[in-house]
C-alpha cells in the first residue's frame, strides 16, 4: 500500500510541483505588482495572448500591454517561442485525450526554500487554464472547468520536511475571481517569516504542465486503505502469498449455454463475448483478454446492459473519454438506456449537468413491457435451438465406435479411387448413418426456414429487451426510494433546485446509494472517482475497466474499493502504463511503478477469458502478423476479396502493408552543433515524404476528410510532422487534426486506441555517417519493446504504408537481446516483400475430401475457385469468381460456407450460422452462400447450379435490389454542397415487396437491402435513421407499417453507413467531416426541421448573417433563413422552427467569435 502511495504522490525533486525548473514551464513576465490583477484578469474569462519576450520593453509598456491590450510576454526568445508553445500545446491536448485530466496551468506565486541541500522553487497556487493557437499565435484563457487549488504536493512536502502546515495555503483568501492573490501571498510571508526560515514568496506567474490530478487518488488512499481493502480482490492484490485469486462467487462455469446467454444482449455477441458477459453478471471477477479489434467495446456494453437488466449496478471506468464515449453511444443508441447512465468521467462535469441527468432518470417510467410475450419468444428460441442443434450433433457426433454422418461421407469420397468391396463397405456405413441421424431425408428448406426464423426471433427478443430492463430499473429504484422516505425527498428537493445546490461530491456522499438507484450505471475516470465519490463500503456491484494495460494499480484500486467484483478489460501484449513527470513527459521510474492493473491480475491468479474474433481490419493481412507473432495464431479474421483481387496498394483507397524507402537521415542529440538548423532527434526526409503523402490522399479526396492517422517512433518526430503539416496551410488539413476522428499524428506511447483507414508510419531512424545502423529505436530497444510495436500496426482498417530511411536487412537485430527489433525487421521485410503470413501452420484443406469435391464440380461448371482461404483458423471454404470475365478479372464474387469441422467447432447458433455470414456481407462479398452436406449428398447439380447464378449475377450496386436500378450513387458520398439544391431519392423501378423477408436469412439479400440504404444516403445524408427508415419501408411496401420499420432497422443494424450522436445517418465518417453547408428547399421535404442536421442550420445562419445588415435583428435573421429553407411561405410560428434556427444562430456567432 505504502508503494502503491507513493507512485501516486511524487514528492520527489523531479516533480515539477516540488521544484518547478525551466523544463516544464515558462515564465510569464508579469511584474510582481501586477500580479493579482493578471489573476483577476484570467479568472474573469479575459482571453489573454502570448508574445516572445521582448528585451527591449521598458516595464511601463509591458504593464500597458497587459492593462490594456491583454497580451503578456514570456520569458522565452522569439528562436524558441513557437516550438516551446506548440509543445506544450500537444502534450496538453494528449494529456486530456488520455487521462481526461487537464495538466494545464498558470502557477502563481512561487515558494523558494531549500531541502535536502537544494534550492527548490515550488508554485503555490494553480489555475486551470487552456492554450490554443492560430497560426504562430499563442492565446489562455481560464479553464472554465476547472477551479484554482493550493500546490497540495507543496504542502505535504513542505510540512513533512520543516513541521508547518501552511494553512493559509491550504485555505486561501478567495475573492470573486477565485483567489485573493495578494492577501494569500501576505499570509504566507507572514507565517514564514514568524518560523525563522529563511524561505521567500515571490509574486510570479509560470505556464506550464504540472500533473496535479493523482494527488487526489493519494488522498483517497491514504485516509480509507482500509476500506478500500473490503473488496476481496484488492484485499488479494495486497496479499504476497503467491496463491491464486479465490473467487467467492466460485470458478468460471465451463458449460455456459452460449446461446441462451447471447440472446439476452442487445448487442451481437460471439461466444467467447457472451461467456464473459455470463461470468461478469453471475458476480466473477476476471480478466478479459481482448487483442486488437475483438470487440472489447461491444463486450462491456452488453455486461453493463445484461448487469442492469438483472438488478445490480456497474461502475465503468476507463482513463481516456474516447473508450467511455464508444460504449455509451452503443448504450444510448442501439439499446436505448442512455437515461441510466451518469457521466462523471470529464473533466468539468457541473453540478447541474449531474441534477438534469438525475431528473431524467428519475422522470422515466416502466413502458409497456409484456413479460408473457418475451417469455415465449426465449421458448421458441429454445425449440429453434434444440432443432438446429440436433442437425450439428448429427452431422458430426459419432455414436459408439461407428464414425460421425461427416466422417464417414469423407471416407465414402475418398474410398472411390480405391478397392471396389472397400467402396462398397464405405457406402453401406454412409448410408446407415444417413438413416440413424434422419439426415437421409434432409430438408434443406425446412431447415433455412429455421435459421430464418431464428435470426427474426432473436430480433423481437432482442427488441424487447430494452423494455424488460426498464421494468427491473424502474421497480428498483421505485423501491429504494419509498424505502429511503425523507432520504429520497431530500434528495428530490436537491435534484430540482436551480441554484445553491451540493457539489457532486457532497451529493454522492450524502445520497450515492439513491443516486446508483436511479442511474445504475456510473461513467468514471480513475481520478474522477476519487474527485467525486467519497470512500464509502460500496457504491455498486461491479467495477469494470477498459483499456486496463494502461491503467497502474495504484490508480486502479481506488474505483475497485468501491465495487464487490472486477471486470479487468485490456490486453497483455499492448502498452503497459507510460510513467509520467509532473509535467507529462515520460519518467524513468521502477519498474513496478508501470505494472497494469491488468498485468497485476494476471499475475494473482485472477481467472481469465480470451476474446477471438478480429472484427477491425477490413484487409486480413493487416493483423495476420500481430496474429502470428503476439497471439499465437488465436485470432478469428474475415478475409476481404479486396486482398484476393490484388496485392498491397500504397496508393489513395489502396489497401494492405507496403513499406516506402526514402532517403532520408536521423539527426540525433549528438548532431545539434554540426546540424544547428535540423531540430534534434528528428529524420526530415521521412517528415517531407508523410506531409506529402498525406496532402496527396487529400488532394484525391476533396469532398471527404481522408481517414489517416501518423505513428512516429519518437515525440520530436511527431512533432516535427505536425508542424509541417499546419505549415502547409491547407485549412483542411488544419481542420482534420483539431477534428475528433480526424488527422492524427501520434507517438509510440499515445497511439493506443486510436484507429483509422490508412496509417503512415515513420521509423524515423536511419545509419550514421559510417553506414551502421544503431540499435537504439527508442522503446522498442527495451524489454517488452514488442508490445509498442503490436500497438503501432494494429490501428490500420484498410492500409499501413511505412516509410523508412533503411532496409530491412540492414537491422541487424539479432545483435540485440530485444525481442521489439527482430519483430521490426521482420514486419519491415513483410511490408517490402508485401506479403502476408499465416497466423498458422497451412491449414489440411487437402484432406478435406468433401469440400474438394464441390470445389472440382464448380470448376467443371466454368467458375475459378480457391479452397480454404484465410490468414487464420477461419477459413471461407471456397471462393468463387466468374472464369475469364474481362469486366472482373479474377475478382472474387461469392464467398462459400460449409458446415465441417470448423463449422462444428463454433460455439452456438450465432458464431455457427448467422455471425460469420453478416460480417463477411460487410467485407464487400456479393454473396455469402451456404451449403449444407446432406444437401449436397441429395443433389449436388442443383447446388452448383445455384452457385452459379450466385457468382454471374449483377452485383447489387450495379442493379435494383430485386427488381429495378437503385439511384446512382452522388459524387459527394452524401455531403451537401453550398447552397445545393435538396433532393430526394426515388427508386426506378418498383421493388421486391419480399426482398426484406428473405434479407432476414439470406445473407445476399441482406446486402441488396443495404445498398438500397446506402443509395438513399448518397442521395439525400445527412438524413435521420427515422426518415431513412420509413422511406425504404415506403419502397418495400405499402404505406407506414411499424413492424416492417421495425424489420429494416433489425436488417441495417449499425454499420452499413456512419451514424452520429444525433441519430442523423451520412454515407461514411468521412463524409461527416467535411466542412459544413447547407441545401436549398430542404423543409419542405423533411417532416420537420428536427430532421434537418443542425451543421446544416448552423451554416445556413452563418451565411445569412454574413450577408444580411448588422442591425437586422434575431427574428430578421430567421425570417431570411426559413426562406432558403422553404418555398412555400411558412411562418416562424411553425412548430420548432424559431428555436432550431436562434440556437444554431448563436452556435454560428460562437463559432465566428472563436
Amino acid at each position: 500500500m505504502e508503494v502503491w502511495k507513493r507512485s501516486l504522490l511524487d514528492l520527489s525533486l523531479r516533480n515539477p510541483l516540488i521544484d518547478r525548473g525551466c523544463a516544464h514551464a515558462v515564465e510569464m513576465e508579469v511584474a510582481p505588482e501586477l500580479v493579482p490583477g493578471f489573476e483577476d484578469m484570467v479568472g474573469s474569462g479575459d482571453v489573454i495572448t502570448l508574445l516572445p519576450a521582448d528585451d527591449a520593453a521598458t516595464p511601463e509598456e509591458r504593464a500597458a500591454l497587459l492593462n490594456e491590450q491583454r497580451r503578456v510576454r514570456l520569458a522565452v526568445g522569439e528562436a524558441e517561442f513557437v516550438r516551446r508553445l506548440q509543445l506544450m500545446t500537444v502534450t496538453a491536448r494528449t494529456i486530456i485525450e488520455e487521462t481526461g485530466a487537464n495538466n494545464l496551468y498558470l502557477a502563481v506565486g512561487t515558494l523558494t526554500w531549500s531541502s535536502d541541500g537544494r534550492r527548490l522553487h515550488s508554485p503555490l497556487i494553480l489555475i486551470p487554464v487552456t492554450l490554443d493557437r492560430d497560426g504562430d499565435s499563442f492565446a489562455i484563457a481560464v479553464d472554465k472547468d476547472g477551479a484554482p487549488t493550493p500546490n497540495f504536493s507543496l504542502l505535504t512536502r513542505y510540512g513533512a520536511d520543516t513541521g508547518i502546515d501552511l494553512v493559509e495555503l491550504r485555505e486561501p483568501v478567495r475573492d470573486e475571481h477565485g483567489v485573493d492573490v495578494e492577501a494569500t501571498l501576505a499570509a504566507l510571508r507572514a507565517r514564514i517569516e514568524s518560523s525563522g526560515r529563511d524561505d521567500a514568496v515571490e509574486a510570479s506567474v509560470h505556464l506550464g504542465l504540472f500533473r496535479f490530478s493523482t494527488y487526489r487518488m493519494w488522498r483517497d488512499l491514504a485516509d480509507d486503505w482500509r476500506t478500500i481493502t473490503d473488496n476481496p480482490l484488492v484485499a488479494h492484490l495486497l496479499d504476497e502469498s503467491g496463491a491464486p485469486f479465490a473467487d467467492p462467487a466460485g470458478p468460471l462455469d465451463a458449460d455456459s449455454d452460449i446461446d441462451a446467454i447471447a440472446q439476452n444482449l442487445p448487442l451481437m455477441a460471439d461466444a467467447a463475448q457472451a461467456r464473459v458477459v455470463a461470468d461478469a453478471v453471475e458476480g466473477r471477477s476476471l480478466v478479459v483478454e481482448g487483442p486488437p479489434g475483438t470487440g472489447k467495446s461491444q463486450t462491456v456494453a452488453n455486461i453493463i446492459f445484461r448487469t442492469l437488466a438483472t438488478g445490480r449496478t456497474v461502475m465503468f471506468v476507463a482513463e481516456k473519454a474516447s473508450a467511455l464515449d464508444v460504449v455509451a453511444r452503443r448504450l444510448r443508441e442501439e439499446a436505448g438506456i442512455g437515461d441510466l447512465l451518469l457521466n462523471l468521467h470529464d473533466n468539468g462535469v457541473s453540478p447541474l449537468e449531474v441534477r438534469q441527468a438525475l431528473s431524467r432518470a428519475l422522470g422515466l417510467r416502466v413502458p409497456g413491457f409484456d413479460a408473457a410475450e418475451a417469455a415465449g419468444l426465449r421458448a421458441r428460441l429454445g425449440e429453434l435451438r434444440g432443432h438446429l442443434e440436433r442437425y450439428r450433433e448429427g452431422l458430426h457426433n459419432q455414436d459408439g465406435d461407428a464414425p460421425s454422418y461427416y466422417r464417414a461421407r469423407q471416407a465414402l469420397v475418398g474410398a472411390r479411387e480405391g478397392d471396389p468391396a472397400e467402396l462398397e463397405r464405405a457406402r453401406e456405413v454412409f448410408e446407415a448413418r444417413a438413416r440413424d441421424t434422419g439426415l437421409a431425408s434432409f430438408d434443406v428448406a425446412w431447415y433455412n426456414d429455421l435459421l430464418r426464423d431464428y435470426r427474426d426471433v432473436l430480433g423481437r427478443l432482442r427488441t424487447a429487451l430494452t423494455g424488460e430492463l426498464f421494468d427491473v430499473v424502474i421497480a428498483r429504484r421505485d423501491h429504494v426510494l419509498d424505502e429511503a422516505g425523507a432520504r429520497a425527498e431530500e434528495l428530490r428537493e436537491v435534484i430540482s433546485r436551480r441554484k445553491g445546490s451540493l457539489s457532486i461530491r457532497d451529493l454522492m456522499g450524502t445520497y450515492g446509494d439513491l443516486v446508483t438507484a436511479i442511474t445504475p450505471c456510473i461513467l468514471v475516470s480513475p481520478d474522477s472517482v476519487a474527485r467525486f465519490l467519497p470512500v464509502r463500503s460500496r457504491y455498486v456491484d461491479i467495477v469494470v475497466f477498459d483499456e486496463a494495460s494502461q491503467i497502474t494499480v495504484p490508480d486502479a484500486v481506488g474505483p475497485m474499493g468501491r465495487g464487490q467484483t472486477v471486470v479487468v478489460v485490456g490486453d497483455p501484449q499492448q502498452m503497459p502504463p507510460v510513467p509520467r513527470a509532473g509535467g507529462g513527459e515520460p519518467a524513468v521510474t521502477a519498474t513496478q511503478d508501470r505494472d497494469s492493473i491488468l498485468d497485476r491480475c494476471l499475475d494473482a491468479g485472477v481467472a481469465r477469458r480470451c476474446l477471438t474474433w478480429h472484427y477491425r481490419s477490413r484487409v486480413e493481412s493487416l493483423i495476420a502478423f500481430a496474429n502470428k507473432h503476439y497471439y499465437d495464431g488465436a485470432l478469428l479474421s474475415f478475409p476481404s476479396p479486396i486482398a484476393l483481387a490484388a496485392g498491397p496498394d500504397d496508393g489513395p483507397g489502396g489497401h494492405g502493408i507496403s513499406l516506402r524507402r526514402v532517403d532520408g537521415r536521423y539527426y540525433g542529440a549528438d548532431l545539434r552543433e554540426e546540424h544547428p538548423e535540423v531540430v534534434p532527434n528528428t529524420n526530415p526526409v521521412e517528415a517531407d515524404a508523410i506531409v506529402a503523402e498525406v496532402l496527396r490522399r487529400f488532394e484525391a479526396s476533396p469532398d471527404a476528410l481522408p481517414s489517416i492517422g501518423v505513428v512516429t517512433f519518437n515525440t520530436r518526430q511527431r512533432d516535427l510532422i505536425e508542424d509541417r503539416l499546419r505549415e502547409t496551410g491547407s485549412e483542411r488539413i488544419l481542420e482534420a487534426l483539431e477534428t475528433r476522428d480526424g488527422l492524427f499524428v501520434r507517438d509510440l506511447e499515445n497511439v493506443q486506441g486510436e484507429e483509422r483507414d490508412t496509417i503512415l508510419f515513420s521509423v524515423t531512424f536511419s545509419a550514421n555517417e559510417r553506414g551502421d545502423l544503431p540499435l537504439n529505436f527508442g522503446s522498442l530497444s527495451e524489454e517488452g519493446g514488442e508490445r509498442w510495436l503490436n500497438v503501432a500496426i494494429t490501428r490500420a482498417r484498410r492500409q499501413i504504408v511505412v516509410f523508412s530511411s533503411f532496409d530491412p536487412e540492414d537491422l541487424h537485430a539479432e545483435r540485440s537481446a530485444h525481442r521489439g527489433l527482430r519483430d521490426l525487421r521482420a514486419y519491415l521485410e513483410q511490408a517490402r516483400d508485401r506479403r502476408s503470413p499465416r497466423a498458422l501452420p497451412a491449414s489440411r484443406s487437402a484432406t478435406d475430401l468433401h469440400r474438394n469435391e464441390i470445389a472440382e464440380a464448380l470448376r467443371d461448371a466454368g467458375l475459378e475457385v480457391r479452397v480454404g482461404v484465410g490468414h487464420s483458423a477461419f477459413e471461407i471454404d471456397l471462393v468463387l469468381a466468374a472464369q475469364g470475365d474481362p469486366e472482373r478479372p479474377e475478382v472474387p464474387a461469392v464467398a462459400v460456407l460449409l458446415d465441417g469441422p470448423g463449422w462444428n467447432r463454433r460455439g452456438g447458433v450465432t458464431e455457427r450460422d448467422l455471425m460469420p455470414a453478416d460480417v463477411l456481407a460487410t467485407m464487400g462479398w456479393r454473396r455469402v452462400e451456404r451449403v449444407w452436406m446432406p444437401e449436397w449428398v441429395a443433389d449436388p447439380g442443383a447446388v452448383v447450379s445455384r452457385l452459379v447464378d450466385a457468382v454471374r449475377a449483377q452485383p447489387p450496386s450495379q442493379e435494383a435490389a430485386a427488381g429495378g436500378p437503385v439511384t446512382p450513387a452522388a459524387d459527394t458520398e452524401g455531403t451537401p454542397t453550398r447552397s445545393s439544391d435538396y433532393r430526394v431519392w426515388q427508386p426506378e423501378g418498383a421493388l421486391d415487396a419480399g426482398l426484406l423477408e428473405r434479407a432476414e436469412t439470406d445473407p445476399g439479400a441482406r446486402a441488396q437491402v443495404i445498398e438500397i440504404a446506402r443509395a438513399i444516403c448518397d442521395v439525400e445524408s445527412p438524413l435521420t435513421r427515422h426518415r431513412l427508415v420509413t422511406t425504404m419501408s415506403r419502397a418495400l411496401g405499402d404505406g407506414d407499417d411499424p413492424s416492417r420499420e421495425e424489420r429494416i432497422r433489425r436488417i441495417l443494424g449499425d454499420d452499413f453507413a456512419y451514424i452520429d450522436e444525433r441519430d442523423f445517418v451520412w454515407r461514411t465518417r468521412d463524409a461527416s467531416l467535411v466542412p459544413a453547408s447547407y441545401r436549398r428547399g430542404a423543409l419542405d421535404h423533411v417532416d420537420s426541421i428536427e430532421e434537418i442536421h443542425p451543421r446544416e442550420l448552423t451554416a445556413l445562419m452563418a451565411e445569412v448573417r454574413a450577408t444580411s445588415p448588422e442591425w437586422s435583428s434575431v427574428e430578421e435573421l430567421c425570417t431570411e433563413a426559413l426562406t432558403r429553407l422553404s418555398t412555400s411561405k411558412r411562418p416562424l410560428s411553425t412548430p420548432g422552427v424559431l428555436p432550431a434556427l436562434t440556437a444554431a444562430l448563436e452556435e454560428a456567432e460562437r463559432r465566428r467569435r472563436r
